[in-house]
C-alpha cells in the first residue's frame, strides 16, 4: 500500500494498523494525518509506547496520557481515583483520534488497560471509547519488555478478525510474548490494515535483500557470508558505533571524548511546565541534561529542524563556536549547522504543559541500539555479539541506508532472528492489506469525499475548511529572501514568538536574523524600539544588559549571563544586544 492510499483510508476515519518495513515511511504518514486533523480542528491525542518514541513524533507516552502510569493492572479502585482528576476530564473532553506509535514496544495487557481508560472517560462501550485509533509500527522491530523467559509459555493466540469478511486466522502454539495484537482490545478495534511497500531510507539492493531475509525469517548462506564479510575490526571514523548495551555506549563516548585534546564545554538543559512532564520529556530526549563536547566530537543531532536542514540523526564534527558560544557542527559533505537549543514540548488541548530546552545533539561515536529506533544513518558499526532479543539484529541493520555504510564488529545467531509468532501475522498483515487496497480501488472518488465529509462532522472538524483547501496551492513569493520576510513582519511590529510562529521557525533564529539585518544596515535600533518592554522594571534590565555588552567588550551571551550570576535568561540577554 502506498502513502497516498493510507492517508485516504485514515481521512475516511477508519482505525488503522499502519505498519511497513524500517523506512517505508510510517512516520511521514502519521505526521501528515496529525496535520491534517489539526488544520481541521480536530483534537488528536498524540502518543507512543515509550518516551524515546514519543520524542519522535512530539507527543507523549501512552501510559502518561491515559493516566495509567506503570501499572500492571487497573482496579475498581484506581478507576475510581483516576475519574477524580479534573486533567483527564479536560483531556477526554474534546479528543477525537488516538494515535499511538511504536506499538510492537506495548503490552496486550497495556492496551486492554487504554481501552478501559477511554471508554470509561468517553462513557461509551465502543472500542476504545468510539475513537479512531491509528496504531502504528513493525512487529519486527523491538518486542515488549517480558518479566518471564520467552520460552516460558506456549498458547494459541487469536490474531485478527476482519469484521466485513468474517475471516479469522489462528496460530497454534505461539511463544508467549505480550505482543499488543494478542490483547482483547486489539481485536475489538476492527483495524484496517495499511502495509506501507515503498521504502525511502534504502536503496541498496544488498541491504534489502539482507532486511527481506531477516523478515522472512530464512537468512541464506548467501546472506550470512555477506555479514560476515562486513566485519572489521578498525575503528572507523566518523562512524557510529551500535551496541546492544548502555555500559558499552557511556565507555565508549566517554574514552572518546577524553582522547580529545581542547577545552570541555557544557551545555545544561532548562525546562518549564509540571515536574511529570518534564520528567517524561527527560527521559525520552536523545540530548543529555548536561552535553559535553569539545573541538573535534563527533556529534549526532537528536532532533529535525525542517528550516536549518538537518535532522534526527544527522552526524557531524564540532568544529568550532558562534557569537553566542553554540556548537558549529559540519557534516562529512561540507554542509555546517549551528546547533542553537531546541525545544521539546507536550501539549494537551493546544496547550504546552511541559517543555525542555537543550542543544538537540548528543555525542555519536556510540548509541544503544534501542535508542537508534528511528533514526536514519549513512554509516554505523554495528555490534551484535551480545545481541539478546528477537528484533535487536533487524532494528540495528535497518539504521543504515546503504550495504556500503554498514560495519560489524560482531554478530551472534540471535542477530538474525525474529519472533515466530511475528512471521505468522506478517503474512496475515500483508494479504489483509491486500484486501483494504482492492476496496478502495473500487470506491469512486465521490464516495471517498462523502466518507471524509462524514466522518469530518462525525468529530466535529470544518468541513467547509476541507472544500477551500483543496484547490488552494500557496504560492510563495520567490522574490524576497527569508530575512526580507522576517523584516516585513518587524514592520508589522509583531513579537519575536509571533514572527517565530508565523514563519514556523525557532525565535534563535529570528534573533538571528534580526542581528544580520542590522548589521548589513536593512534595519536599524528605531525599528526595534517597540520591542522593548514596558514595564519601567523590565525597561531598566534590558538597559542594564545592553550597558554590559559596552562594558565587558564582548558580543557573546555567556559573559553577559555570567555577570548578571544568572539572573536573566538568555531570552532577555539576546533582546538586550539587539540595542546595543
Amino acid at each position: 500500500m502506498t502513502q497516498q492510499e493510507t492517508l485516504t483510508l485514515l481521512k475516511m476515519g477508519k482505525n488503522i494498523f499502519l505498519t511497513g518495513p524500517a523506512g517505508s515511511g510510517k512516520t511521514f504518514v502519521l505526521n501528515s494525518y496529525i496535520d491534517y486533523l489539526k488544520d481541521h480542528g480536530v483534537e488528536v491525542a498524540v502518543t507512543a509506547s515509550t518516551g524515546i518514541a514519543a520524542t519522535h513524533i512530539g507527543g507523549m507516552t501512552i501510559h502518561s496520557w491515559a493516566g495509567i502510569g506503570i501499572k500492571d493492572a487497573l482496579s475498581h479502585r484506581d478507576l475510581d481515583y483516576m475519574e477524580q482528576q479534573q486533567y483527564l476530564w479536560k483531556r477526554f473532553e474534546k479528543v477525537k483520534v488516538l494515535v499511538i506509535d511504536e506499538i510492537s514496544m506495548l503490552k496486550d495487557t497495556t492496551l486492554d488497560m487504554v481501552d478501559r481508560v477511554c471508554k470509561t472517560f468517553k462513557r461509551n462501550d465502543k472500542p476504545f471509547g468510539g475513537l479512531q485509533v491509528i496504531f502504528s509500527g513493525d512487529f519486527f522491530q523491538l518486542p515488549p519488555i517480558e518479566r518471564f523467559s520467552p520460552q516460558a509459555q506456549m498458547e494459541q493466540v487469536p490474531l485478527y478478525t476482519d469484521s466485513s469478511d468474517e475471516i479469522q486466522y489462528e496460530v497454534e502454539d505461539v511463544v508467549r510474548t505480550p505482543f499488543a495484537f494478542i490483547s482483547k482490545s486489539w481485536k475489538e478495534a476492527q483495524l484496517h490494515i495499511c502495509y506501507l511497500t515503498e521504502q525511502h531510507r534504502q536503496d541498496d539492493s544488498t541491504l534489502l535483500t539482507i532486511l527481506n531475509e531477516i523478515r522472512s525469517g530464512e537468512v541464506s548462506d548467501d546472506v550470512r557470508e555477506m555479514l560476515l564479510e562486513k566485519i572489521t575490526q578498525e575503528d572507523i571514523e566518523d562512524t557510529t558505533r551500535l551496541f546492544t548495551h548502555n555500559i558499552d555506549v557511556d565507555k565508549y563516548n566517554l574514552r572518546k571524548l577524553e582522547d580529545l585534546d581542547g577545552e570541555e564545554r557544557i551545555y545544561e538543559m532548562t525546562s518549564k511546565g509540571k515536574s511529570s512532564g518534564v520528567d517524561a520529556l527527560k527521559r525520552g530526549c536523545l540530548s543529555p541534561e548536561d552535553l559535553w563536547v569539545k573541538v573535534g566530537a563527533l556529534v549526532m543531532f537528536v532532533k529535525n529542524n525542517p528550516v536549518q536542514g538537518y535532522v534526527n540523526g544527522t552526524i557531524g564534527e564540532v568544529v568550532g563556536y558562534d557569537l553566542d558560544d553554540f556548537p558549529i557542527v559540519r557534516t562529512k559533505d561540507g554542509r555546517q549547522f549551528i546547533a542553537n537549543p531546541q525545544s521539546w514540548a507536550i501539549e494537551d488541548q493546544g496547550n504546552v504543559v511541559a517543555e525542555i530546552f537543550q542543544v538537540p545533539l548528543r555525542l555519536a561515536w556510540a548509541v544503544t541500539i534501542h535508542k537508534s529506533q528511528g533514526m536514519t544513518l549513512d554509516s554505523a558499526a554495528i555490534d551484535l555479539s551480545q545481541a539478546f532479543v528477537p528484533g535487536q539484529g533487524y532494528v540495528a541493520l535497518s539504521r543504515v541506508k546503504t550495504f556500503e555504510g554498514l560495519y560489524l564488529k560482531g554478530i551472534n545467531q540471535q542477530a538474525l532472528q525474529v519472533h515466530p509468532g511475528v512471521l505468522t501475522f506478517n503474512q496475515r498483515l500483508q494479504e489483509l492489506s491486500d484486501i483494504s487496497c482492492a476496496r478502495l480501488a473500487k470506491t469512486d472518488a465521490k464516495r471517498i469525499q462523502e466518507c471524509f465529509d462524514d466522518f469530518m462532522k462525525s468529530v466535529g472538524g470544518d468541513v467547509s475548511f476541507v472544500k477551500k483547501i483543496k484547490p488552494k496551492k500557496p504560492l510563495k513569493d520567490k522574490t524576497k529572501t527569508t530575512y526580507q520576510i522576517t523584516k516585513d513582519l518587524i514592520v508589522k511590529k509583531l513579537s519575536i514568538s509571533k514572527i517565530a510562529k508565523e514563519r514556523g521557525i525557532a525565535e534563535s533564529t529570528i534573533f538571528e536574523h534580526i542581528e544580520k539585518m542590522k548589521n548589513e544596515k536593512m534595519i536599524d535600533g528605531s525599528d526595534l524600539e517597540y520591542l522593548k518592554p514596558k514595564k519601567a522594571k523590565d525597561k531598566k534590565d534590558l538597559e542594564k544588559i545592553t550597558k554590559a555588552f559596552i562594558e565587558l567588550e564582548t558580543k557573546s551571551l555567556k559573559p553577559v549571563f555570567e555577570h548578571f550570576k544568572e539572573k536573566y535568561d538568555y531570552e532577555l540577554i539576546k533582546l538586550g544586544r539587539l540595542f546595543v
